[in-house]
């Protein structure tokens, strides 16, 4: 990548933005801040010395297995001119993982476009869709999203940087943790903390995030919790061992929390993880958060072992009635929430 510098450009998205529509069941993920369905006229910004060979990819945390869809790229021009193209390859990535250095680990590829003898033809400009032949699944809870420039066809060179390039939506901050930049010579980077061109790329050479998109579709919840037994007798001490199975979340942190109701639920960002069925104003939820359930909730908190899985005990104190009540397993990495499961309705006699 040369350090061409980021062009602001202010332009009506041509009807290829019409596609931003995602095919029944499934949701449209984005870290843009653009509409869904752009109408211009709408400020980018063009990373204009992205080479040939070299990749925008953007990585989208998921609650669970998913299947995509679709895939989506702005390509922008300086000027605003649509009709110029570029031929591009399309990729997904099964998990990614950053470091302090800025530099990601992709996990195995599970989609080229290439693989099929043929390539996809970007136009400026707007978004541009690819509708994968089948769905590609993928169960990480991360799903990245790459689309690699094959031939850019428009004017200027990769040294001064191109009129026409993968764009993003100009945004002066740039989030850690999103965006991939796979650049000749230097690999995938996460252009918003990586400094191996020496420089920041940030906001000068890259600003925002990519616009790129996928239509995704979340398979059945996978995260498990159960309760055995899932009824007490009135004893003191009548114990319920607690099972919580967030599979691919080894290493996570695991909360497993009590709540009497579980509407209107938690939402998790970023957009499209889901709810966790939790009442945030519930009493038993608070309670717990505090820590004062804690004494009759054992191993509340924990590490999930090797094969996603983290275990509790729940032990009745004396002088509790006849109740019903849900446990909710939620895991967390450094990125945030990242699995959660279906309510366990426990009920104690």
């Amino acid at each position: 990548m040369s350090k061409s510098n980021a062009v602001l450009v202010l332009f009506s998205i041509s009807t290829m933005a019409l596609a931003q529509t995602c095919p029944p069941g499934s949701t449209l993920r984005k870290n843009d801040i653009l509409p869904d369905i752009p109408m211009g006229p709408l400020p980018v910004a063009i990373v204009s010395g992205l080479c040939d060979g070299e990749a925008a990819m953007s990585v989208f945390t998921v609650p669970g297995p998913v299947r995509v869809h679709t895939m989506t790229i702005l390509y922008a021009n300086r000027f605003g001119t649509n009709g110029v193209t570029a031929a591009v390859d399309a990729e997904v990535y099964d998990g990614a993982s950053v470091n302090a250095q800025g530099r990601w680990t992709l996990g195995p590829m599970v989609y080229r476009l290439s693989n099929g003898g043929s390539n996809m033809q970007v136009t400026s400009t707007g978004f541009n869709t690819l509708t994968l032949s089948s769905p590609v699944r993928c169960t990480s809870g991360k799903v990245v999203i790459g689309f690699r420039m094959i031939l850019n066809g428009a004017g200027g060179s990769c040294l001064f940087g191109y009129d026409s390039n993968f764009a993003c939506d100009n945004q002066f901050v740039c989030t850690p943790g999103i965006n991939v930049l796979d650049a000749i010579g230097h690999g995938p980077v996460d252009p918003a903390t990586y400094t191996g061109f020496g420089t920041p790329l940030c906001p000068t050479y890259f600003r925002g995030s990519w616009g790129i998109r996928a239509c995704m579709s979340v398979e059945a919840n996978a995260n498990t919790l159960t309760l055995t037994p899932s009824t007490l007798p009135p004893n003191t001490g009548a114990t319920c061992a607690i099972a919580f199975t967030a599979p691919g979340r080894g290493g996570d942190t695991y909360l497993l929390m009590p709540t009497f109701t579980t509407t209107p639920g938690i939402p998790v960002p970023p957009p499209g993880m889901g709810t966790i069925p939790i009442n945030p104003s519930d009493p038993l939820f608070f309670l717990a958060l505090t820590g004062a359930l804690d004494t009759i909730i054992i191993n509340r908190v924990g590490i999930l072992n090797s094969s996603g899985q983290g275990f509790g005990l729940f032990i009745r104190p004396a002088g509790i009635p006849p109740i019903q009540f849900y446990f909710v397993g939620v895991a967390a990495g450094a990125g945030g929430i990242t699995a959660y499961s279906d309510p366990a309705l426990l009920t104690l006699q």
